[in-house]
């Protein structure tokens, strides 16, 4: 009995021990579920700029780099080293992501045990970009040569030109991504100023971002500007009349707003019926209206050109008198011509029937209205009937309001005849406001012209208006700003939304670092019913434009 238990274990023993063996074998392939290998978040982050990132690998066994795909990368993708064991580090390297596009790239971790892990590299894109070659560019006075600009964009652009500035030309105005060249030129100066403009280059999908850059050109050294001192004298029943211009840059014609005998004939979109503009030698037709009065009549064109140091021709326009019409008492008005620093250009003109003893202009820089008893005086001339003339008055104070008046004293009495007030304030830089002109009043909307020149670059420019105040200023009137900028200008402005039936007065300004310089003022009365352009702007047949 007992042998057979003995054999019956011996013949166990083999069984056992497979058993055993079984089980070591388990322990052994279930070893590689102990492992750790692992990157942090399964993502490696790139930003657009950086061309190399290190990254953590946490591991306790032999590890390699399997089954690498570049995706957007191409072949612009590394990952160093390709195995490793135990902890260690990841070295990806790429280049800069100059798209607008994030990139992606994904790899997987293995184990010899079988553990893997699946990472994802993303570089993010840089947005929409945009680099220009240069922040400015200067030109001479009669460039000979073109500059150039390079834009490297990695998005759609296009060029942005101030309005009305028609000086510089560029042979690319838009483009893709990419490198671009531009020839950028630049016509004769027209004007002793320099003159700038900052130029825009908007990039990105819908436009909405941009860099900029200035262009300069010196002004002129030296303006020159003749026009004859009067045209002969014109007959009681009109007519019309050419004025011709030497010059050798732009030059800016103005006829006082208050005169309605006399106007010029429009040409072109830059003309009104009292200013003009040209450049180098040219002509201006006038037109004058039949004149209906026993005395003769007497005005002025005033042409002016250049701006740091301008010259001005004034052009006396005279008609004879109608022996037919009825007599006028005596009277007097004042217009102002223009304005600068330490002097102002007034246009006088007297309507008599008698013989008249001194006359000119007295003027005061406080709020009072000038008389001759509390304000400043100079006598311009003394004796005759009708007489007119632009007279400029000098000694001014700069950045100084005045109230200026133009006087007639009776011959044969103390009595005098006084004009309404003009109010004038004179610039700290040297810049002129031409006359402010009305060129269609509707209903609910008016249209007006006017022209400027400065020395320097002015801040803004555009229109007061009022219902109550007769003089209007930025600070107690609506103001409807027209555009920024530049030196000089031709300026046509449109008031909207204005009440029917109703009295406006209005006044162009500028603004320049030394303050606001306005224009005379304009009265206009809104119709009440819808305006038709032509029906009233042209009451006398003879003074149509020629088409």
């Amino acid at each position: 009995m007992k042998t057979r238990n003995i054999f019956a274990i011996l013949a166990l023993l083999p069984l056992v021990a497979g058993l055993t063996g079984c089980k070591s074998d388990e322990e052994t392939t279930a070893k590689p579920a102990k492992e750790m290998l692992r990157v942090l978040g399964g993502n490696i982050e790139i930003r657009s700029n950086d061309e190399t990132t290190v990254v953590s690998v946490y591991a306790d066994c032999h590890w390699k780099v399997d089954e690498l795909d570049t995706g957007d990368f191409g072949n612009h993708l590394t990952v160093q080293p390709r195995e490793g064991i135990g902890d260690g580090t990841l070295v990806v390297t790429t280049d800069q992501n100059v798209t607008n596009a994030n990139r992606n790239a994904t790899f997987t971790l293995v184990s010899d045990g079988g553990l893997k892990q699946k990472v994802t590299v993303t570089q993010v894109g840089m947005g929409d970009g945009m680099n220009i070659s240069r922040s400015s560019m200067r030109f001479e006075t009669e460039p000979t040569e073109a500059q150039t600009l390079t834009v490297n964009s990695n998005t759609q652009w296009k060029l942005q030109v101030p309005s009305g500035v028609n000086w510089i030309h560029f042979d690319k105005t838009s483009g893709n991504s990419g490198a671009a060249v531009i020839q950028v030129t630049a016509d004769n100066a027209v004007t002793d100023a320099e003159r700038t403009a900052t130029v825009s280059v908007l990039y990105g999908g819908s436009y909405d971002k941009s860099v900029e850059f200035t262009v300069s050109q010196a002004g002129m050294s030296e303006i020159s500007l003749f026009a004859p001192e009067d045209i002969g004298r014109i007959e009681y029943q009109g007519g019309e009349r050419m004025i011709t211009i030497e010059s050798n840059a732009r030059w800016y014609a103005y006829i006082p707003s208050t005169v309605d005998w006399l106007r010029f004939e429009p040409r072109d979109s830059l003309s009104t019926a009292h200013s003009a503009t040209g450049v180098g030698n040219g002509e201006i037709r006038i037109m004058c209206r039949e004149n209906n009065t026993t005395r003769d009549r007497l005005t002025a064109v005033v042409i002016v050109a250049g701006t740091k140091n301008p010259k001005q021709s004034v052009v006396i326009v005279e008609q004879a008198a109608n022996g037919s019409a009825q007599p006028l008492q005596t009277s007097v008005s004042l217009s102002q011509l223009s304005v600068s620093r330490e002097s102002a250009n007034f246009l006088m003109n007297i309507v008599s029937e008698e013989v008249v003893g001194d006359y000119g202009l007295v003027y005061t820089d406080g709020n009072e209205t000038p008389t001759l008893d509390n304000g400043r005086s100079v006598v311009i001339g003394r004796g005759g009937t009708s007489t007119g003339f632009a007279y400029e008055l000098t000694g001014l104070s700069e950045s100084t309001t005045y109230r200026v008046r133009a006087f007639v004293r009776k011959a044969n009495s103390d009595a005098v005849v006084y004009s309404d007030v003009v109010t004038i304030t004179t610039t700290a830089s040297s810049i002129t406001v031409g006359e402010l002109t009305s060129m269609y009043v509707g209903n609910t909307s008016a249209e007006f012209r006017y022209s400027f020149v400065s020395d320097s670059e002015v801040i803004d420019y555009g229109l007061v208006y009022s219902t109550t105040e007769t003089t209007p200023t930025r600070d107690n009137a609506d103001v409807l700003t027209v555009g920024q900028g530049g030196t000089s200008r031709s300026v046509l402005a449109t008031l909207a939304n204005l009440q029917q039936s109703t009295t406006y007065h209005v006044r162009a300004y500028v603004l320049t670092q030394s303050g606001f310089v306005y224009s005379n003022t304009v009265n206009i009365t809104t119709s009440s019913s819808t305006y038709e352009p032509g029906e009233s702007d042209n009451p006398d047949p003879q003074l149509a434009p020629r088409k």
